[in-house]
């Protein structure tokens, strides 16, 4: 069985969400999410989270792709997180593919990078919805 781990925050869930989950189970067998409580905390650039850890928990549960959820707040905790579990696959996104600074680089056996050119992104599902009221 192949153990697989996506890291975000996962705010609003959207298209391209959708297809990293799928695509993800035909790279795992298993997929766990690293759900980050609020990633503005050690890094202000980015959104604050909408909805609460719970909202979105309750969300990613009812996603017929995750099989786990596993929380955490900051950066250090992902790589304990890494470190505990005996994850095969780690799954990221194709943004990463050219770089080692991510949290926990070199601590799965293998990565998979997702191809985003599908074009969605949290920021711009939230300046669409901003846009329609």
């Amino acid at each position: 069985m192949k153990i697989g781990i996506l890291a975000g925050n996962f705010d609003v869930i959207h298209p391209g969400y959708m297809k990293m989950f799928k695509e993800s189970k035909n790279v795992c067998d298993l997929l766990v999410i690293a759900l980050h409580s609020d990633p503005s905390i050690e890094r202000p650039e980015k959104l604050k989270p909408i909805l609460t850890l719970e909202e979105r928990k309750e969300v990613l549960e009812g996603i017929r792709y995750v099989d786990n959820i596993v929380t955490y707040t900051y950066e250090s905790e992902l790589v304990s997180i890494l470190q505990s579990y005996p994850f095969d696959v780690r799954l990221l996104g194709d943004d990463y593919k050219e770089r080692t600074d991510y949290t926990g680089y070199g601590l799965c056996k293998e990565v998979h990078f997702f191809d985003r050119s599908h074009g969605w992104s949290t920021t711009k599902y939230k300046n669409l919805i901003a846009k329609t009221c």
